[in-house]
């Protein structure tokens, strides 16, 4: 198969894919999947809660900053179903050592199923395998009285047919969390790299974004929320949808559709809130107003960019499973589970 035809067949699946954080702008950069979540209370919290202040080492790869002693131990295993025999699956851990303190490493590896290989004259030839992989190392410490920082290194692989690509990529975060109000400010870097090895001659440029959020969990209400706004280094993210265009009644002429200022300005932004009456369970929503907008239908109604589920502790483990819409052909169903081996002693433990 060649190239131009693979790339068709990969780019029909980003569609459903990288819509869920990169939306329209997806179709820009390479190693689109290093903006697709696997964690099942990730995505159930909008997909980007960057600066959600909880002992999860989830959210602890989303965002280095987000990286502390309280994860020593933790063990995260993740798994997610998509439509067309697509899977993901990852592990993320933590550990702490005393004198150089918490490092995290995740690998996440994307199996898109098998394709159909076919000459220059649709003449089948057999069939072959596509997938991604990313493998992250992280790293945050505590800097100044409340502010803490983290860094992200990511090796990245591609493998299509017979082409394949490989990349670094960091990830820089900044996190401010005041533990008398439970809130907590983070800006994040997100995908800062370089493809190394392309799968021709052309280097690509990776999904560079630079976010923003903010987290806050209620003194005497077991409910946390989060906003994000993400891609704060493209103003405009908005694009005009052909399916969306009216005709006008008397010339009969088609008429592009209006994209308001604040329409434009919220397709930045995602949404999430948890309760947790204990800490052995949980219910979370989520919802990102630009992957409505992009994957809506005028003739059906759709929950596309919503996101929601549920954890519960039995015996040590924490067991998620969430539900992301797409579209009304598809929805995502992610599962992890969570555990902890042992407890790293700190003489200033963190406050939560």
């Amino acid at each position: 198969m060649r190239l131009r035809q693979l790339i068709a067949s990969i780019a029909s699946i980003n569609t459903l894919l990288f819509t869920s954080v990169q939306g329209q702008i997806g179709g820009r950069e390479v190693f689109q999947f290093l903006n697709i979540a696997s964690e099942a209370r990730v995505v159930a919290m909008g997909r980007l809660p960057i600066a959600y202040w909880e002992p999860d080492v989830n959210f602890a790869l989303l965002n280095p900053a987000l990286i502390h002693s309280k994860l020593h131990g933790s063990l995260s295993l993740n798994a997610v179903s998509f439509p067309a025999d697509i899977f993901i699956g990852s592990a993320n851990y933590a550990h702490s050592f005393e004198k150089v303190g918490t490092f995290t490493l995740g690998v996440r590896s994307f199996q898109y199923g098998k394709f159909v290989a076919a000459n220059q004259f649709g003449v089948q030839t057999g069939d072959f395998d596509v997938s991604d992989l990313v493998i992250t190392l992280g790293h945050g410490r505590k800097v100044y009285e409340n502010l803490y920082v983290g860094a992200n290194l990511k090796i990245i692989n591609s493998a299509y047919e017979q082409y394949s690509s490989f990349g670094l990529a960091t990830d820089l975060g900044i996190t401010y969390y005041i533990p008398e109000k439970l809130l907590s400010w983070s800006l994040l870097i997100r995908n800062a790299g370089f493809q190394w090895d392309p799968y021709t001659t052309e280097r690509g440029s990776l999904p560079f974004d630079v976010q923003i959020g903010v987290s806050n969990r209620f003194r005497h209400l077991p409910l946390r929320w989060h906003i994000t706004a993400d891609q704060l280094h493209r103003p405009d993210v908005s694009f005009i949808n052909p399916a969306n265009a009216r005709r006008d009644p008397i010339t009969s002429q088609l008429i592009d559709e209006n994209i308001t200022i604040a329409n434009k300005v919220l397709r930045h932004f995602s949404f999430g809130a948890e309760l947790a009456p204990t800490k052995g369970f949980n219910i979370g929503i989520g919802y990102n107003f630009r992957m409505q907008q992009e994957l809506r239908m005028n003739t059906r109604r759709s929950s596309a960019g919503l996101t929601f589920g549920l954890g519960f502790k039995v015996s040590k483990f924490m067991i998620q499973y969430s539900r992301g819409v797409y579209h009304v052909s598809g929805a995502a169903n992610l599962f992890s589970i969570t555990t902890q081996f042992g407890d790293f002693k700190k003489k200033q433990p963190l406050t939560y």
